[in-house]
């Protein structure tokens, strides 16, 4: 359950979350995505969102929206306009680290981890928890 997952991030001494994004801003990222011919936000993600605006905990990032409180880092509408004019509009990057980037890939409708030089797939997940769960090493 996406709650618990939020909960279970908010309690690890670690990371550090954002405060649940202000549901205007949400509503505007997702309509802003969709404008730019660009799949739709996960519903797991937005889901988190409600919670958590994003996530981070040493250099292991879970982008947020409009995250005023991350002097220096975009959210997850920048980091789609920056770096994802080489993918296809099929991928949302929702999260980064030194070597990956976290994705949803909309035609298989599953969550990957991709190479950040090649873009070649590392890792797939069924779901959103489990990528999650890997990402931010919970487990």
């Amino acid at each position: 359950m996406i709650k618990d997952l939020a909960n279970c991030l908010k309690e690890n001494v670690d990371v550090w979350c954002g405060e649940a994004v202000d549901p205007l801003f949400l509503k505007d990222c997702k309509e802003y995505i969709k404008l730019e011919g660009k799949c739709d936000l996960p519903a797991d993600y937005v889901t988190l969102l409600r919670y958590v605006n994003g996530a981070f905990c040493d250099d292991v990032y879970l982008f947020g929206v409009q995250p005023e409180n991350w002097p220096g880092l975009d959210d997850v509408v920048e980091q789609n306009e920056k770096y994802n004019s080489e993918f296809s509009d099929n991928i949302i990057f929702l999260g980064t680290n030194d070597f990956d980037w976290l994705v949803y890939d909309a035609q298989t409708q599953n969550f990957q981890i991709r190479s950040r030089i090649q873009g070649e797939i590392v890792r797939i997940f069924p779901d959103f928890e489990n990528a999650i769960r890997l990402w931010f090493a919970l487990d």
